[in-house]
């Protein structure tokens, strides 16, 4: 007679998992998925480089600060930054009294 072997329990479907399964796997430390990358990097870069034809994409948005004018944009300092918050906080409470 022919035994049918029934369903796996769930001790042995834990048994088959392994490292891998959660996404431990070793593949950048032995640098495969590095190189990979860096050489998508690199295509990716190609390419953007050969559609150099001076023309911006209508869903470019530039940095602020960015209008070619050779002058960067400076970030505020935490001071600048806490300053700020500070002010605002005011500003709200005082919208709330009067």
């Amino acid at each position: 007679p022919r035994v049918e072997k029934g369903l796996e329990t769930r001790a042995d479907l834990r048994m088959k998992v392994d490292a891998a399964y959660y996404g431990y796997n070793l593949d950048e430390e032995d640098g495969t998925l590095l190189a990979y990358e860096r050489g998508k990097e690199e295509d990716a870069r190609r390419a953007l480089e050969g559609k150099g034809d001076g023309e911006v994409d209508r869903d470019w948005e530039t940095l602020p600060g960015d209008v070619g004018d050779g002058v960067g944009w400076t970030l505020p300092s935490p001071e600048d930054v806490q300053e700020e918050l500070v002010d605002r906080r005011r500003r709200k409470l005082l919208d709330k009294l009067g």
